[in-house]
């Protein structure tokens, strides 16, 4: 009777060890699953461009960068100004909706595309010298190729109905290296 109750004993033990090893291994995987930082974000949300008014944007064809902020919330911080894109705006027409709006990525490997120094001559890549027409189309000239696969990637925007100087752009980050634009999930 004695080595039965003392093999239930040591049974005991073994499988409480088993759910102690269990729990300690397990809390963490279980909690880096439901962290807030490994959800995708709400797609589609329409967000202010700053730095950026309308008015001030009325020469055609000259490109002017606005940032993308939203908030962002970890598991201790909050972090209420967090940028999480630029974009290019190029007036292309004398309306208020005249207006191409593109990435600042660029679709090769992803550099941050810069206006040329005339900046009505376009845009460059400085990575590996993709170059960019005002209206986001890839330059095509003899004698040169450009590393990028396909133009800019444009963005769609809107005007804020309540203030109409306010440009709002749905950001969206695409994958590089791609011939078709294509949303990163």
């Amino acid at each position: 009777m004695a080595d039965e109750e003392r093999r239930t004993f040591l049974k005991l033990c073994i499988h409480g060890l088993g759910a102690v090893f269990a729990a300690v291994l397990g809390v963490p995987v279980v909690s880096y699953l439901i962290d807030p930082r490994h959800r995708q974000a709400a797609a589609g949300e329409m967000r202010p461009v700053s730095g950026i008014r309308l008015t001030e944007i009325t020469e055609l064809n000259r490109p002017v960068q606005g940032v993308i902020r939203d908030v962002r919330r970890d598991a201790w911080t909050l972090h209420p100004n967090d940028v999480i894109g630029r974009v290019w705006v190029v007036r292309s027409g004398p309306g208020p909706r005249d207006l191409r709006v593109f990435t600042t990525v660029c679709p090769h490997l992803g550099c941050s595309i810069n206006v040329n120094a005339e900046p009505t001559s376009g845009f460059t890549c400085p990575c590996h010298n993709g170059q960019f027409l005002c209206d986001g189309n890839r330059v095509r000239r003899d004698g040169y190729t450009n590393p990028a696969p396909r133009d800019m990637d444009s963005l769609e925007f809107d005007i804020d109905p309540e203030n109409p100087d306010q440009l709002l752009v749905r950001y969206v980050n695409f994958k590089q290296a791609e011939n078709e634009k294509i949303p990163r999930t």
